[in-house]
């Protein structure tokens, strides 16, 4: 979530912690260094022009128990008081996250919260950037800054690539790969975790991160795959187009492409960018739980102001595609398709809905399948039939045609439903096992 555009006149005034270093790489199990570590401040002051000055203060002590935080605090608000823009260095100290052991909440350390509040109080142009290996939760302070750069960990440059963005020398084009959510508890996993007796259930299932919060229509503060710039872009003349599949239009790994999907994007706005076009995927009326939408391919492209080009993707089998544990494989489903294309998971400017053709899937047939999965089945359906319609007891194939009665009995296992329409017949292994002798012969 890159900031809007900052002017730095004079008094500009960078606050940070005890370094105006921050930390550029996740703290890890064994201490690394590396040749050169830049800074933000270092690069600002040489990317300024003659006459601009760039005044620091510490603000607050990073991991320091021993530090003086209402004198760190004064000095940042004194500093800010005749700053005419504020750029407020904060993030996640290396005992906040790191290898080895799990964060226990979402939330910036409170000294710093502390010193946004009173510079806010005294300066109303703030500019937060962010140096953080996760996601933080901003909902409760990000109404007291302008802006809003997220840093992440930038290593050993990462200082000069900050001054890049904020003087200006490039408009930002990084999106966010993982949501920023409101709260610790909206996440997926929230009730999942850390598990008892050793043990934790992945109950998010296929819905992890903007799966999940689009699932369940939850509010998130930043979507998967947001991201601002000095510019402005427009989507325009999105065409999905259905491929036959041939060895000139095959991935090596993702198996034969399925759909070309174009769209043209052009740059709206007064300065040169990049956008990052975002191409999602959504099943309509699956047989089993399916994501709201995927991200199955995204295309970077560098637009002067005024320009467009035409962004072409692919779709491929495998995009299509669900992992079934029935089948030990990928499967595709036919059916209708919505392809989008934006900016964000839930910033979509373009739609289209598809129908993917071929044949329904089929499943092995065993002594757990149920009357549902037997009569979609190309040969089960048949013999089930007419063993249904010989039963002792009459008659039993209106019951198929019936919508409620399968409503009712569809997820019922063959044996047990047998056992209960024929209770005169002997059942079990001898009708069931029968019939999926009878499957076997004739697939």
């Amino acid at each position: 979530m890159p900031s809007s555009r900052c002017s730095l006149p004079r008094g500009a005034s960078p606050s940070s912690g005890s370094s105006p270093a921050p930390r550029g790489s996740r703290a890890p199990a064994a201490p690394r260094s590396t040749p050169r570590a830049d800074d933000a401040l270092t690069a600002l002051r040489e990317g300024l022009a003659d006459g601009v000055a760039v005044d620091f203060a510490a603000g607050f002590g990073v991991d320091d128990p021993s530090a003086d935080s209402s004198a760190l605090l004064a000095e940042a608000v004194e500093v800010a008081r005749g700053a005419h823009t504020v750029l407020l260095f904060l993030g996640l100290p290396p005992s906040y996250e790191s290898e080895g052991y799990d964060r226990t909440h979402l939330d910036l350390p409170a000294d710093q919260l502390a010193v946004l509040a009173a510079v806010r109080e005294v300066n109303d142009r703030v500019v937060v950037v962010l140096a953080n290996g996760s996601v933080v939760a901003v909902q409760r302070w990000e109404h007291l800054a302008g802006a809003i750069l997220e840093g992440w960990l930038g290593g050993q440059a990462g200082g000069s690539a900050i001054a890049d963005v904020i003087l200006g020398r490039v408009s930002p084009s990084g999106r966010l790969a993982e949501t920023m959510p409101l709260r610790l508890q909206d996440t997926p996993a929230y009730l999942n975790f850390p598990g008892e007796d050793r043990h934790v259930r992945y109950g998010e299932g296929i819905h992890v991160g903007y799966r999940y919060y689009d699932a369940v229509e939850r509010e998130v503060s930043y979507p998967f795959g947001h991201g601002l710039s000095y510019t402005t872009f427009e989507y325009a003349d999105l065409a999905v187009t259905a491929l036959e599949a041939s060895g000139d239009q095959h991935d090596h790994w993702m198996g034969p492409i399925r759909f070309s999907v174009s769209a043209t994007v052009t740059n709206t706005g007064p300065v040169a960018g990049k956008e990052v076009v975002q191409l999602y995927v959504g099943a309509r009326g699956s047989s089993v739980p399916r994501p709201v939408r995927e991200l199955k391919g995204f295309a970077k492209v560098a637009l002067a102001p005024g320009e467009s080009q035409r962004v072409n993707l692919f779709l491929t089998e495998r995009d299509l595609a669900y992992w079934s544990t029935r089948a030990d494989g990928w499967v595709v489903e036919p059916g209708e398709v919505e392809v989008a294309v934006g900016a964000s998971s839930r910033d979509l400017r373009l739609t289209e809905v598809v129908t993917v053709t071929g044949p329904p899937p089929t499943f092995p047939l065993d002594r757990s399948s149920t009357l549902k999965e037997w009569l979609e089945h190309p040969v089960g359906h048949e013999l089930l039939l007419d063993v249904l319609a010989h039963s002792p007891s009459g008659d039993l194939t209106p019951m198929v045609d019936n919508p409620e009665q399968l409503r009712m009995l569809g997820s019922f296992p063959l044996p047990r439903l047998t056992a209960m329409l024929m209770p005169t017949r002997e059942v079990g292994s001898d009708l069931v096992d029968g019939l999926l002798a009878q499957v076997d012969g004739r697939a």
